[in-house]
């Protein structure tokens, strides 16, 4: 193996190296003709020459104007004008002002993070496809779910006019028949990896690693109202009982409506939960129109998962730290609204390659 043992010199690098017998020399001519090449010939001498700086080589990106309708749903889980809709929200908190060239575009990095969220690929295949290296798309997925994070209020939100509660309440009554329903309510588990030495604060009753997410969704699977900060080892009813929703139905502020949650939750007033032994036929009918309409929540939680591959165990569970894992999926609920507002159903058969 050649040794390079580079010092300044007046400007200049000075560059020594171990004799190889077949190396073939590039600068054997102006070793010719120093003093230690008549003396020794096989040993090249210190010798100038000056150091090139290497130059910068840039990715081709991202083109907008080549990417199909379909292929945005594909790869986004969003529409053109959906993303189009969603960057113009955003644009001041990724569109930052650099002196530097060939500077990374907004929107380059808010699809690089779809992307991610979408199907749960790697960030150095990102890296590839938008044109950016694993680095880079470390730092963009921080700005972007910041910026995003901020979207939240608008995207999710409970019922509180009584006009829309009544037209929440009558979407859930041609379910099954229950009346005075304003959402089902539910926890779902996502894996991540295990912080170090917080093993116990993170393990589920499946004997993994999660946080274990509170969502309440409406006949439509929109996601109403969403809490990501509870562990792995919270249990449903403790995670309702300590988040803002559950504590506003305690003090009464919604009296007119009711959650329907089952049988893990205690039944309040404000809680529905099944009949645990029905024994005559009207609990056996509350228990069949219970189960018929809260099982919206399940859905909303499958169609979540399926559309954001990052959520879903089969690709692996999510590899950052608690505070940006929490807001990853607090933006997948938002993004997942997004796809119901602008009437995107999901493709079971284009989500096949991932599963």
């Amino acid at each position: 193996m050649n040794r390079y043992n580079k010092e300044m010199d007046g400007g200049f690098f000075l560059a020594q190296l171990d004799f190889c017998p077949d190396m073939q020399y590039d600068l054997v001519t102006d070793w010719q003709g120093h003093e230690s090449w008549e003396a020794n010939p096989e040993q090249p001498a210190h010798v100038s020459h000056r150091q090139l700086p290497r130059p910068r080589v840039f990715r081709p990106r991202l083109v907008l104007e080549q990417i199909s309708d379909r292929k945005f749903i594909d790869d986004y889980r969003l529409s053109r004008a959906a993303i189009y809709e969603l960057y113009q929200e955003i644009r001041e908190d990724i569109d930052l002002t650099t002196a530097r060239s060939h500077a990374v575009p907004g929107m380059v990095k808010l699809l690089t993070v779809l992307q991610f969220l979408a199907t749960g690929t790697f960030q150095h295949v990102l890296g590839g496809n938008s044109g950016v290296d694993q680095s880079t798309v470390s730092r963009h997925l921080t700005q972007v779910l910041h910026a995003l994070k901020k979207c939240v209020h608008k995207h999710i939100t409970f019922p509180k006019g009584e006009e829309e509660q009544r037209k929440i309440k009558g979407e859930f009554f041609t379910i099954a028949g229950m009346p005075n329903v304003l959402g089902a309510i539910d926890c779902t588990h996502v894996a991540f990896t295990l912080p170090v030495d917080q093993e116990m604060q993170y393990h589920n009753r499946k004997m993994g690693y999660s946080l274990n997410v509170q969502a309440v969704c409406d006949a439509n699977l929109r996601i109403r109202d969403v809490v990501t900060r509870f562990l792995g080892s919270c249990h449903d009813s403790y995670i309702l009982s300590n988040s803002a929703l559950g504590k506003k139905f305690a003090e009464g502020r919604f009296p007119k409506g009711w959650l329907l949650g089952d049988a893990g939750y205690g039944c309040k007033p404000w809680l529905l939960t099944p009949v645990p032994i029905p024994r005559s036929d009207a609990e056996k009918r509350y228990n069949e129109s219970h189960i018929s309409t809260r099982c919206t929540i399940e859905r909303t939680f499958g169609v979540l998962k399926s559309r954001f591959r990052c959520l879903h165990i089969s690709s692996g569970s999510l590899q950052h730290s608690l505070v940006k894992f929490a807001d990853i999926m607090l933006v997948c609920c938002m993004l997942h609204n997004i796809t119901l507002k602008h009437h995107l159903d999901i493709d079971i058969v284009s989500l096949q390659k991932w599963t």
